[in-house]
């Protein structure tokens, strides 16, 4: 009897839920695509005023929110828009997940006003109707991002 093919490479041990499997280590990203994943973190802990207060230090009051806003507007389009729901990893773990990955580089090439390349990586993840939103919102965060001086050092 046919097996699906899936199956047929499974020891039968438990899979890391689809997105969620470590593909490195946070330490291993740029300091934007770092800071864009703890970020991302803080939001689905604490929410947007969080990530506003985190920023505040690096930035002024208006540009802080700004950001947060834009982070709450992208997370909020990923759940929403995505293909799957976004998987991530604690607040405080080390490791980088493959969502938190995509995440970052999506928010790494908002930072560099690579439009083009974040609306391809936003397509893979998100429905079609999504995407440009994303590419904008990500372009935003990271620019933000960039402003506090975080491209420069790490800040964790």
């Amino acid at each position: 009897m046919p097996r699906d093919f899936p199956d047929d490479f499974h020891d039968g041990t438990p899979r890391p839920p689809q997105g969620g499997a470590p593909v490195g280590r946070i330490d291993d990203l740029s300091p934007i695509e770092a800071r864009a994943v703890r970020l991302l973190r803080l939001w689905c802990d604490a929410g947007r005023a969080s990530v506003a207060a985190r920023l505040t230090p690096d930035l002024d009051p208006g540009p802080a929110e700004a950001a947060a806003q834009a982070l709450d507007a992208l997370a909020r389009l990923c759940g929403t828009h995505g293909r799957r729901p976004l998987m991530r990893h604690a607040a405080e773990c080390a490791c980088l997940g493959a969502d938190e990955a995509w995440f970052a580089r999506l928010v790494g090439h908002g930072a560099e006003a690579a439009h083009e390349e974040a609306l391809m990586l936003a397509l893979a993840f998100l429905r079609v109707d999504a995407a440009f939103d994303a590419a904008h919102l990500a372009e935003a965060l990271g620019l933000g991002l960039r402003r506090a001086g975080i491209s420069r050092r790490r800040l964790h």
